[in-house]
């Protein structure tokens, strides 16, 4: 099904809406802010131990304006597609557009926690489904983005983290698939794999591996997006742990889709504000997975897309 961006004031960075100086409406969904902790709300905010709850709108909706509070704050856009608001000090709202036959989100981070792995994963509070978009409410990590924390970061630091990512790597490629997709037998939106290129139909991802001649027959789970800006990392580094966010792509691909996409994808380069060098960060995974006996199928991969030599 292809998806029908909105614009004007149903854009979906306007997905949130202000009834009054503690209510929000978000979706078919009303959001209370309370000054103290409840036992029935639907999360606590140990921050300032206020607390949160989550409850159908009623019908018809109730009237709103655009937000405007302290406690609300939207901290990401991706354009038209997605829009993410902060919520007090401990919580997330991701609202997307529904692509059908796309795993949730939600499905991919309660797989990942049954693994109980070595590093730190976003608890999901609530995963609510409207007409055309979801809105995944989901616990926020402590720490700050490698990519904020880099600037700040020395070379030992750097390196850690580099070699962490690496270990998460090979964590997860230990959660084997039975086909390419997501963990859910639906398909994981994998854009830089679909057939024809820009295409919507992510059931052609498999198409596209065996066209760049990855093995499909042993699929691995990959997060497959993990730039510095979904690495959570402490304020002040001393035990070295990380969190990982974001597993909106995340799924079952060739093993030879790990290090592959390192090089590929400029979106997981550190911002023009952490570094001078933005590729620094994902050369040097690439070339710890190198060193780790992962493949490279980067010129298949470009001469199956038509360009030139990377």
């Amino acid at each position: 099904m292809v998806v029908v961006r909105k614009w004007g004031e149903d854009h979906i960075s306007k997905s949130l809406r202000q009834i009054d100086s503690n209510t929000w409406l978000i979706g078919g969904l009303i959001l209370h802010r309370s000054p103290c902790p409840s036992d029935g709300a639907t999360w606590n905010d140990d921050g300032d131990y206020s607390s949160y709850t989550l409850t159908e709108a009623p019908v018809p909706l109730p009237p709103t304006t655009p937000p405007d509070s302290p406690y609300i704050m939207l901290v990401h856009e991706a354009g038209d597609a997605s829009a993410v608001w902060s919520i007090g000090n401990s919580a997330f709202c991701k609202v997307r557009y529904i692509e059908e036959g796309i795993t949730p989100e939600s499905i991919t981070l309660d797989f990942v926690q049954n693994q109980q792995p070595s590093f730190m994963t976003p608890k999901v509070i609530h995963h609510a489904f409207g007409n055309d978009r979801s809105y995944l409410f989901l616990r926020r990590l402590q720490g700050r983005t490698l990519d904020v924390a880099w600037p700040t970061l020395n070379t030992q630091w750097r390196l850690h983290y580099v070699n962490a990512v690496v270990d998460v790597c090979k964590e997860m490629a230990e959660w084997k698939g039975h086909r390419v997709g997501g963990v859910d037998n639906q398909n994981s939106p994998e854009y830089f794999l679909v057939t024809p290129r820009g295409s919507d139909n992510f059931n052609s991802v498999q198409a596209g591996c065996e066209a760049i001649g990855m093995d499909c027959s042993k699929p691995v789970f990959y997060h497959a997006d993990l730039g510095p800006g979904n690495i959570i990392v402490e304020d002040e580094p001393t035990t070295g742990d990380i969190g990982i966010i974001d597993f909106e792509i995340a799924g079952y691909l060739p093993r030879g889709w790990i290090r592959t996409k390192f090089r590929l994808s400029s979106g997981m380069n550190l911002s023009a504000s952490a570094s001078d060098h933005p590729t620094w960060w994902r050369a040097e995974v690439q070339k710890a997975l190198e060193a780790h006996g992962f493949e490279d199928h980067v010129d298949a991969w470009m001469r199956w897309r038509g360009y030139g030599a990377p």
